[in-house]
């Protein structure tokens, strides 16, 4: 499992994410992911990016050692929200 921060600099107002840091099997993947939770269907999301390709990422690294039950392929680490 892999690290990434996901971001976008194209939906910036207010109630917008800005990035998460997310767990993921590969950069598809992580771009896939919504910083409020969830997957799939970018149509739905005025909160984000329309499209998974609007998604800017950043690799982090690899998820070592012991793994708490928490991190698994989707878990989001943390979120940055513009909350107006």
């Amino acid at each position: 499992m892999k690290l990434f921060k996901i971001y976008q600099d194209i939906n910036t107002g207010y109630d917008t994410f800005r990035s998460a840091v997310v767990v993921a099997n590969s950069a598809e993947e992580a771009q896939n992911i919504h910083p409020g939770g969830g997957s799939g269907s970018y149509d739905m999301y005025d909160s984000w990016v329309s499209r998974p390709d609007l998604v800017e990422l950043l690799y982090l690294g690899e998820v070592v050692g012991e793994v708490d039950e928490d991190i698994y392929p989707g878990a989001i680490i943390c979120s940055s929200f513009n909350a107006g």
